[in-house]
């Protein structure tokens, strides 16, 4: 059994292909909270929040420390920046002082997409609604302003509905509903591509 379960840890480790970074070597950081510069405006909505699925995704990781979310938005709070979202290199950089923080997280959501397919079958026809949304962001050492990795990703999430001769089997999903599981695809690989520039404190 020991042996199937090292097995099963090395195949996992290697599918994830960053290896971990011990704790106390972990760079603490700080995720500011994600700017929304999509054309769709409709759904700027989607930004708020993001920044926590990203914290949850780096943590997973193994290679960054985070800072706790209700520190950073107290500070946040404190400076009046919580409700514009708006927050420069230069503020961002000071706030993670303020927090004890060796690295800092920018980034914004730069385009929300929702695309209906139709597609027939004879007497029948599939409808796949599919919503992209793409995301970059930086990390950044506070004390250097060096960045250390940036990446740029896209989330999907897409669902289907089906139709026979006029009789529909439901309603087609909402993009409302699918734009928060493509935000987590989004953020999952946003952190995989961001802490391969995590590096171990000295």
């Amino acid at each position: 059994m020991k042996r199937w379960n090292f097995l099963i840890v090395t195949l996992l480790g290697g599918c994830a292909g960053l290896p971990e970074i011990a704790h106390e070597q972990r760079p603490l950081t700080a995720v500011m909270p994600f700017g929304y510069n999509a054309p769709e405006e409709q759904y700027a909505f989607s930004a708020k929040g993001f920044a926590d699925s990203v914290t949850g995704a780096l943590l997973k990781t193994g290679r960054l420390r985070l800072v706790e979310r209700s520190r950073l938005d107290a500070l946040l709070n404190e400076a009046k920046l919580a409700q514009t979202g708006l927050i420069d290199s230069a503020t961002a950089a000071k706030l993670g002082r303020q927090l004890g923080a060796q690295a800092i997280i920018l980034g914004s959501l730069t385009s929300v997409s929702v695309h209906d397919e139709k597609q027939s079958l004879g007497f029948a026809w599939v409808k796949t609604r599919r919503v992209e949304i793409t995301v970059e962001a930086r990390l950044v050492a506070i004390e250097t302003g060096e960045i250390l990795a940036s990446a740029q990703t896209t989330g999907q999430a897409k669902a289907k509905h089906k139709s026979a001769f006029g009789a529909k089997t439901g309603a087609i999903v909402e993009a409302e509903i699918l734009i928060p599981k493509a935000l987590q695809d989004a953020a999952d690989r946003l952190a995989h591509d961001l802490a391969k520039g995590a590096k171990p404190l000295k």
